[in-house]
């Protein structure tokens, strides 16, 4: 299933993603994986509070290192290459974007691909997403107030989750 999901997000970008400026959107797709990474020292320092499984083909550290290397950084070329400009649309955008991504979440869910664990569930994982695809639009033209903005949020997860 993970081979399916990084396929359908290869071919997705492949077709929607602005490869041709993609240089343009890089330092925000290093910026996603660099968190997801992040995320992946400090609970296996400690403990997940999401983990995404194993499967016939893929071992954990493979699918961890797709997931960051590969998944991630296309979802985030293909989000900002189709950015509107429209504010009416921006939101429209934002929506459909989170519901994309939260309902493949479901379904990984309910596949087995993805596990909850320490007090985390769906309810968090909505919360992290309304608030991941801001955060990657707004690195996008704001580096270092969306770098700023991250450390709060991620300080936030820390707390409320028991790291510190």
């Amino acid at each position: 299933m993970n081979l399916i999901l990084m396929t359908l997000v290869i071919l997705f970008s492949l077709v929607k993603g602005d490869w041709r400026n993609w240089e343009k959107y890089y330092p925000t797709m290093l910026f996603m994986s660099l968190s997801a990474f992040i995320y992946e020292f400090i609970s296996h320092s400690n403990y997940h509070l999401w983990e995404l499984n194993p499967d016939l083909i893929f071992n954990r550290m493979i699918v961890h290192f797709t997931n960051n290397l590969i998944v991630n950084p296309l979802v985030v070329l293909t989000f900002l290459s189709n950015y509107p400009s429209i504010l009416k649309k921006k939101i429209t955008y934002f929506l459909k974007w989170t519901l994309t991504f939260l309902l493949i979440e479901w379904g990984g869910h309910q596949l087995g691909m993805l596990s909850y664990h320490n007090g985390w569930h769906f309810g968090w994982s909505s919360l992290f997403v309304i608030i991941m695809f801001p955060m990657i639009r707004l690195h996008h033209i704001n580096k270092l107030r969306a770098l700023i903005l991250s450390v709060i949020f991620a300080v936030f997860y820390l707390v409320i989750f028991n790291y510190i």
